[in-house]
């Protein structure tokens, strides 16, 4: 059902559809004063990953967090209202790979915002679990927020049964058993984008990774280690890794 035009909030009215999650569809809006912001409209059934979303993103306060402003119901849905994160999401952002190779600056800068959201939201005792292109914004400088906290919780959260969280591509080898998460889980999720960024695919590190010049590589092997405790936990220390690897030698 079309939900363009309808109002919701204190007079936010949704203009058309920009994204679609497993869970959801968000809408490109604008409030009663004209200013954008996104909608996020989740399935009937999805009323408890609204409201977890809601509990844990509400006060948290970043740059490179895209802030939830308020909570709502639309035609029996429950819906987020956030401020917008404008650009593309990353995967369609770079259409040239290796990002690393064809738009290095950019990318690096992509990667340094996604792990200074990440070092803030690990500072709020949060975790993500579900780093993946989808949920990173780029603008075209390269400029990007991280979006969708709707599987994020408490690190270490326990549940009654083992429940994994993630995207497959990107999940943490604990993720895939259902194990409780930390900081380095979001982080293995960076390792793979990464890896994407030099070798331009997904590469599997299940398997020894080719010969590549780039210093970065190193740093892409010790985010994907098998083993989480040795992996960084560290958000703010990776982006200074990255920072300190990113001139190219070759």
């Amino acid at each position: 059902m079309a939900l363009a035009g309808q109002v919701v909030g204190a007079g936010v009215r949704l203009i058309r559809p920009i994204g679609r999650g497993s869970h959801s569809l968000v809408y490109f809006a604008v409030d009663a004063c004209g200013q954008p912001c996104a909608v996020k409209v989740f399935h009937a059934d999805m009323l408890d990953f609204a409201d977890r979303e809601f509990e844990h993103a509400s006060g948290l306060e970043h740059p490179r967090l895209a802030s939830v402003l308020g909570r709502d119901t639309l035609e029996g849905r429950p819906v987020l209202i956030s401020t917008l994160a404008r650009g593309e999401v990353l995967f369609a952002r770079y259409v040239r790979r290796p990002a690393l190779h064809s738009e290095r600056r950019a990318f690096l800068l992509t990667l340094a915002h996604l792990l200074d959201a990440l070092a803030y939201l690990h500072s709020c005792g949060l975790v993500h679990r579900d780093i993946k292109p989808e949920n990173i914004v780029v603008e075209p400088d390269g400029s990007a927020k991280l979006v969708d906290l709707d599987l994020s919780g408490p690190a270490l959260e326990v549940f009654p049964v083992p429940t994994r969280f993630g995207t497959a591509a990107f999940q943490s080898p604990e993720a895939a058993r259902g194990e409780p998460l930390g900081p380095e889980a979001d982080l293995y999720g960076v390792g793979m984008l990464l890896g994407w960024g030099i070798f331009g695919l997904l590469p599997d590190p299940t398997s020894p990774a080719p010969y590549h010049p780039d210093p970065l590589c190193s740093l892409y092997l010790t985010l994907t280690r098998q083993d989480r405790q040795q992996r960084p936990t560290d958000a703010a220390w990776v982006r200074e890794r990255i920072l300190k690897l990113s001139q190219p030698r070759f």
